[in-house]
């Protein structure tokens, strides 16, 4: 699916009338970001590139073919972009700056084009929570963070996460760093010459790199950036960051670095840093995976290790846990967001349920307590 996005990010770079060689290099250098490792290697992250790829669909269709059949696929396409992901809501800015900059039709046309998912989603959510309910829009809703000094800074942590492989920097500053960090920018008033540090750091290498962009390219910047913002505005508002937001708008950056890299005509010091550049976050992608896959197995032996010494609990106990790690390497595998259903899915026949200082209410009431030692990856009976 990876393969095919990176494909459908070459057609439409060329449909979009940028030269062969800069819709190639895009493609490459979107094969490759490390920043996609969370969407490629995290099974829970698999509908951020469903969406990618219906979106990507859609918006090269769009560009290339103009009939009744066509219009119909490319509906299809953004519903189940939509299907896949709410996010997705952003592909109709996307059509409209995609129209404007190339294709001009007409804005009935495009509405129609528009609308008619938005409204076929919005009809099946408003039934599936009518008969179902659990709707995840007022969680969403609530989640919010409106403060525009924290927007501004997410969208350069965001920008430093695309072109920098941060993920493998954290290898060898320990990932204990990483964290901190976090709290840091969460809580900025309990942590405020860090965060300061850390925003004056971020902001001065996000203006650097876009005032030699903005040199080199001039109004060419302007398209690629749009998609950037576009695609990625709808999780400037969200409390958390997440690499994941990241796989549809490093579409726009692809661009964008593909035609700076033009720009400066492939001279040999542009050349061996786009090789450089393409060979650091190639190696950082593949030890992501290598990364992903020992927090998968560190995940399935803790849940051994439990399952084994909670033989005698009775069905429907409640156990709480103190001190599980909120991440390996990184990585939400075994922490208290995904636990539970850790252990429903490995154990389905042993029905417990797990309490955690962070989620416990006052009304929980513990049949069991027990202690996680991380040094041994075992857990410990304390009552």
């Amino acid at each position: 699916m990876h393969v095919l996005c990176a494909i459908l990010l070459f057609k439409l770079s060329s449909a979009l009338k940028y030269s062969k060689e800069t819709a190639f290099i895009a493609a490459i250098i979107f094969s490759v970001l490390s920043c996609h490792s969370e969407t490629l290697f995290f099974i829970n992250c698999i509908n951020e590139l469903f969406s990618a790829f219906f979106i990507l669909t859609g918006l090269y269709l769009f560009c290339e073919f103009r009939s009744v059949k066509i219009d119909v696929v490319i509906i299809v396409s953004f519903l189940l972009a939509l299907m896949s992901r709410e996010s997705a809501v952003c592909f109709f800015p996307m059509l409209l700056l995609i129209n404007y900059k190339s294709v001009k039709r007409s804005l009935k046309e495009v509405l129609v084009i528009s609308f008619v998912p938005l409204m076929l989603y919005l009809s099946f959510r408003i039934f599936s929570e009518t008969y179902f309910g659990e709707s995840n829009i007022i969680p969403i809703m609530e989640s919010l963070d409106l403060n525009p000094a924290k927007v501004v800074y997410k969208l350069l942590h965001y920008f430093i996460s695309m072109i920098f492989p941060v993920k493998m920097l954290f290898e060898f500053a320990g990932y204990g760093t990483l964290e901190f960090l976090i709290k840091a920018f969460r809580n900025p008033t309990e942590n405020l010459p860090v965060f300061l540090t850390l925003a004056f750091t971020v902001s001065l290498i996000c203006f650097s790199l876009f005032y030699f962009f903005i040199r080199t390219l001039k109004k060419e910047i302007v398209f690629p950036v749009m998609l950037i913002l576009i695609s990625l505005a709808v999780y400037l508002f969200s409390f958390n960051t997440a690499e994941r937001f990241l796989y549809l708008p490093s579409a726009g950056l692809s661009i964008l670095l593909a035609l700076f890299f033009q720009k400066l005509n492939f001279k040999r010091t542009a050349l061996v840093i786009l090789l450089l550049f393409i060979f650091i976050h190639s190696a950082s992608l593949i030890f992501r995976a290598y990364r992903h896959r020992q927090a998968a197995e560190y995940s399935e032996r803790v849940m051994r290790d439990l399952y084994n010494k909670t033989g005698d609990v009775k069905s429907g106990s409640k156990i709480f846990f103190e001190n599980i790690p909120p991440k390996q390497f990184g990585i939400f595998f075994l922490s208290v967001f995904n636990f539970q259903s850790n252990w429903d899915y490995n154990y389905p026949d042993r029905k417990i349920d797990f309490l955690f200082k962070e989620t416990i209410n006052q009304s929980d009431k513990p049949d069991l307590i027990y202690d996680f030692n991380a040094g041994n990856s075992e857990f410990k009976k304390i009552r």
